[in-house]
C-alpha cells in the first residue's frame, strides 16, 4: 500500500520521538507544510514548521525521512536561527555556507546519515566542533572541495559525471553557480540551505529555551526513567503554542490512526483515546471537526477578540480542512459560530452572574455536534459535568490551573 507524503513524514517524526526521547517534546511540536515553489528539500522555520518539497520527500525511504527529520529538529534545538542572527560573519559568508557549518555541527550525532548529508571529515575539517568554529575554520581557509561545491551547486557532478549524451562531462561553470547544461542530474542534489528565516523573531528564543528545559527533564536515567515525566512541575505556556500543539496532535492522530495521549491529569492518570480512528475525507482531503467552548465571562477580559484571530491563523498553516464550531460561554451558551468570524462587531465579556463552561459542554453532547477535538478556554472559575460528558475528546486550557477541579485533561497556559 502506498501512503501519501503528509502520512510518512508524520510517521517519520513520531518515529523520532520515540527512538530518540530528549528529543520527544520538539518531535510532537512538528508540523509539515508542502512548499514546491521555495524549496528544494525540506527546511525548518523558528517556529518548528518542516517546509518540504513533496517530489523530494516522495523519493526517500522512510529510514532516510527519519534522519531528515531529526536533521531539521537538531537545527532548532541547537538554536541555530538566533545563533545565524547573531554571527559577526552573517554577512560575509552566504547563507548556505552558514547552513554547512550548521550541518557539520548537529550531523556528527546522527547515525547512518544519507549519502548527501555533509559530514567534517568531507572536508578535511575536525570533528565535533561546534557551528561558529567550523565558520571561522571555513572562512579562514575554505576547503577545496567546498571551493568545488559553490561553483557546481549540482552535489552528483561534484566526483565527476559520466555523461552518455555529452562528450565533455560535467565541467563547473565558473561564471555562474549553475549546473553544467549537459548534465542529465540537473536539478537534482542542490547545495543544501534548510533553515528557513521567513518569520525569524527573538520571541521565539525565548520558546526554545522552554523547549530545551523539557527536554532536559524528559531525558530519564536508568531504572525508573518512565517516572521522569511525572516529576516534571506544571508550567505555563503561551496558549497558542499549546493549542497549536494540541491541534496538530490531533491531526497527526486522525490522519494516521496513532494512539494519542493526553497530558498529565491532576490525579496523575491519563486518559487515552481509542487506538484506531478514521479520516473522514471529502472530495479526497482529510477533515477534522473542531469545537471550541470559549469562557467570555468578565474575567476574560479583551483576551476573547485577539484570540480569535490567533486561532484562525494557526489553523490555516494546517493543510486540511477544518469545520469549527465555537460556543460562546458565561452562565450558558449565549452565541454559536460557524468558524471564525473576525469581521463582526467586539465580543462583550458578560459580567456578573457566574461562569459554567459544563453549559457548552453539555449543548455539544446533547445536539449531538459531531466534534473530534473539544477545546475549552477559560479562567477555571466553572462547574463541570457529573459525571462528565465527553471526556474522552476534551481538554481544557486554563490559565488557573490551581483553581481547576475538572474531570478533563488540563493544560496551564498564559492568556
Amino acid at each position: 500500500m502506498a501512503y501519501s507524503t503528509v502520512f510518512r513524514l508524520i510517521r517519520a517524526v513520531k518515529t523520532v520521538g520515540e527512538k530518540f526521547p530528549y528529543y520527544s517534546p520538539a518531535a510532537t511540536r512538528v508540523r509539515f507544510k508542502e512548499d514546491n515553489n521555495n524549496i528544494s528539500t525540506m527546511g525548518i522555520n523558528c517556529n518548528l514548521v518542516v517546509s518540504y518539497n513533496k517530489s523530494f520527500a516522495h523519493k526517500l525511504t522512510n529510514e532516510e525521512l527519519e534522519k531528515i527529520v531529526l536533521h531539521e529538529i537538531l537545527h532548532y534545538i541547537n538554536g541555530h536561527h538566533a545563533r545565524y542572527m547573531n554571527s559577526p560573519l552573517r554577512d560575509t559568508l552566504p547563507h548556505n555556507i552558514h547552513n554547512i557549518a550548521m550541518d557539520l555541527e548537529i550531523n556528527e550525532f546522527i547515525p547512518d546519515l544519507p549519502k548527501d548529508g555533509f559530514k567534517a571529515k568531507d572536508f578535511g575539517l575536525p570533528e565535533r566542533k561546534s557551528y561558529e568554529e567550523y565558520l571561522g575554520l571555513i572562512n579562514r581557509d575554505m576547503p577545496p572541495k567546498l571551493k568545488k561545491i559553490l561553483n557546481s551547486p549540482c552535489l552528483d557532478c561534484i566526483d565527476g559525471c559520466n555523461n552518455p549524451k555529452s562528450n565533455q562531462g560535467c565541467e563547473e561553470d565558473e561564471q555562474a553557480n549553475d549546473p553544467c547544461n549537459n548534465c542529465p542530474h540537473q536539478g537534482k542534489g542542490l547545495l543544501p540551505d534548510d533553515l528557513k528565516m521567513d518569520g525569524y523573531s527573538d520571541i521565539y528564543q525565548a520558546i526554545l529555551n522552554d523547549l530545551i528545559n523539557e527536554c532536559e527533564k524528559s531525558r530519564g536515567t536508568g531504572e525508573g526513567s518512565g517516572d521522569t515525566i511525572r516529576k516534571v512541575p506544571k508550567r505555563k505556556y503561551p496558549w497558542e503554542q499549546v493549542f497549536q500543539n494540541i491541534v496538530t496532535a490531533k491531526v497527526t492522530e486522525i490522519i494516521a490512526g496513532f494512539k494519542y495521549r493526553t497530558f498529565e491529569r491532576p490525579n496523575r492518570r491519563y486518559v487515552h483515546t481509542p487506538d484506531i480512528i478514521f479520516p473522514k475525507l471529502i472530495d479526497r482531503i482529510s477533515k477534522i471537526s473542531l469545537a471550541i467552548v470559549m469562557d467570555i465571562s468578565g474575567s476574560m477580559g479583551d483576551n476573547v477578540n485577539k484570540m480569535y484571530g490567533v486561532m484562525k491563523s494557526i489553523i490555516d498553516i494546517l493543510d486540511l480542512q477544518i469545520d469549527i464550531t465555537v460556543l460562546e460561554c458565561s452562565m450558558g451558551v449565549e452565541n454559536i459560530m460557524r468558524g471564525f468570524d473576525l469581521t463582526r462587531e467586539s465580543i462583550e465579556s458578560k459580567d456578573g452572574g457566574g461562569t459554567d463552561m459544563g453549559a457548552g459542554l453539555e449543548y455539544i453532547y446533547e445536539h449531538e455536534i459531531e466534534a473530534d477535538l473539544i477545546v475549552v478556554m477559560t479562567d477555571s472559575y466553572t462547574p463541570w459535568p457529573n459525571p462528565p460528558i465527553l471526556a474522552d475528546k476534551t481538554v481544557v486550557l486554563t490559565d488557573n490551573p490551581n483553581e481547576y477541579n475538572g474531570p478533563y485533561p488540563v493544560y496551564p497556559v498564559e492568556f
